[in-house]
C-alpha cells in the first residue's frame, strides 16, 4: 500500500512539473510574440462635447454642478519595449469652457476657459491615463478663481472615453502646508 501511494505522489509531482513548465513556456512565448510587434501610432479626435457632473467648490466647500464643454485630440503610440508592453504613450491637447453652478444661490457662479497640452503613459493593459489640468475663471463680480480639474481618458484604437474627477483648488508652493514659508 505504501508503494502505491509513493508511486502516486511521484506521478502527481511529475504532472504538476509538466503543467508548470507548459504554462511558463506559453507565457514566455506570448511575451516574446508581443515584443516583436512593431510600435505604431494612432490618433483620436475629441469632437466638441459637454459633460456635467456634481462637484464641490474647493474654496468655499459649496456643492454644485460643473459643466465642461471641451474638444481636442489625443495621439497614442503603442509601446513594446521591456516592461512597456500593454502601455501607450499619449500626447495631445484639449480646450474648452466651464461653468460651476452652486446649489446654494447665495454662492457665486464661476465660469471660464481652459487650454492645455498633455503627455504621459497609460496604465498597463488598460489604455487609461489620469491627469489634472488648470481652469481659470471668474465669478460674477470679476474675482479670479482657478480650479485644478481631474480627468481620466481611455484611449484605444476603437474607443475614446473621457470622464472628469475631483475638482481641487490651486495650491501655490508658498501656500502648501507641507512647506512652511521661508522668512
Amino acid at each position: 500500500m505504501l508503494m502505491i501511494s509513493q508511486r502516486a505522489a511521484r506521478l502527481s509531482y511529475s504532472i504538476i512539473c509538466a503543467a508548470f513548465t507548459f504554462v511558463a513556456l506559453t507565457i514566455a512565448t506570448s511575451v516574446q510574440v508581443q515584443a516583436q510587434e512593431p510600435e505604431y501610432t494612432f490618433s483620436k479626435d475629441v469632437p466638441q462635447q459637454t459633460a456635467t457632473f456634481l462637484t464641490i467648490n474647493p474654496y468655499t466647500k459649496a456643492s454644485g454642478s460643473m459643466t465642461i464643454t471641451f474638444s481636442g485630440v489625443f495621439q497614442a503610440k503603442r509601446l513594446n519595449g521591456f516592461r512597456q508592453i500593454g502601455t501607450s504613450y499619449i500626447s495631445g491637447d484639449q480646450n474648452g469652457t466651464f461653468v460651476f453652478a452652486p446649489d446654494d444661490p447665495s454662492q457665486p457662479t464661476i465660469s471660464g476657459k481652459f487650454r492645455f497640452g498633455l503627455s504621459g503613459e497609460t496604465y498597463p493593459q488598460t489604455d487609461t491615463i489620469d491627469f489634472y489640468f488648470k481652469m481659470d475663471g471668474t465669478t460674477q463680480d470679476g474675482s479670479p478663481v482657478t480650479f485644478i480639474q481631474g480627468e481620466q481618458a481611455v484611449v484605444s484604437e476603437g474607443a475614446l472615453v473621457i470622464t472628469f474627477g475631483k475638482t481641487r483648488r490651486l495650491v501655490l508652493e508658498n501656500d502648501s502646508p507641507d512647506k512652511p514659508n521661508d522668512r
